[in-house]
C-alpha cells in the first residue's frame, strides 16, 4: 500500500465512530478480514494443538494401571490423568468452537463489505438519504 492509493484501493474500511468527537484523522477505525481469519487460524492451531496433547497424555499413561497394581499412588495418578484430560478437552473443544465462528464472522464480514460496496456502485455513490435528501 502507497500514501498514492485511495481508501478504497487500499481495500479497508474506515469506520468514524460516533463517540470519538468531531471524527476525522485519529477517529477513524480501520477493518478488515484479515484478523478475523488470523485468529482463526491460532485457534484451529491450537485445536490442533490440545488434540495432540490429550492423545499424547493418554499414551504415556498407557500400562500404568497394569504395571502400578497394588500402588497407592496409582488411584492418585489416574485422579490427576483425568483431570488433566479434561481441562485439556475443554481447551480444545473451546478452541475450536472458536476456530469456527472467528471463520464465520471473517466470511460474514466480507461478505457484508462486498454487498455494502455493490449498493454503493450501483447507487453511483450515493446512499439512500442522499436520495431522500432531494425530495425534502
Amino acid at each position: 500500500m502507497t500514501d498514492a492509493q485511495t481508501p478504497q484501493q487500499r481495500q479497508e474500511s474506515r469506520i468514524t465512530l460516533a463517540s470519538a468527537g468531531t471524527g476525522g484523522g485519529g477517529d477513524v477505525h480501520k477493518a478488515s478480514v484479515r484478523p478475523w481469519t488470523a485468529a482463526a487460524g491460532v485457534a484451529g492451531e491450537l485445536h490442533q494443538g490440545m488434540d495432540t496433547a490429550v492423545r499424547d497424555l493418554g499414551h504415556a499413561h498407557d500400562g500404568i494401571k497394569s504395571d502400578t497394581a497394588g500402588f497407592a499412588s496409582a488411584a492418585a495418578l489416574s485422579g490427576i490423568l483425568s483431570g488433566w484430560e479434561a481441562r485439556l478437552s475443554a481447551v480444545r473443544d473451546e478452541c475450536k468452537k472458536l476456530d469456527g465462528a472467528l471463520k464465520k464472522a471473517g466470511v460474514d464480514f466480507g461478505e457484508n463489505e462486498a454487498a455494502v460496496k455493490a449498493s454503493f456502485d450501483s447507487s453511483g455513490g450515493r446512499s439512500k438519504i442522499d436520495e431522500y435528501s432531494r425530495w425534502r
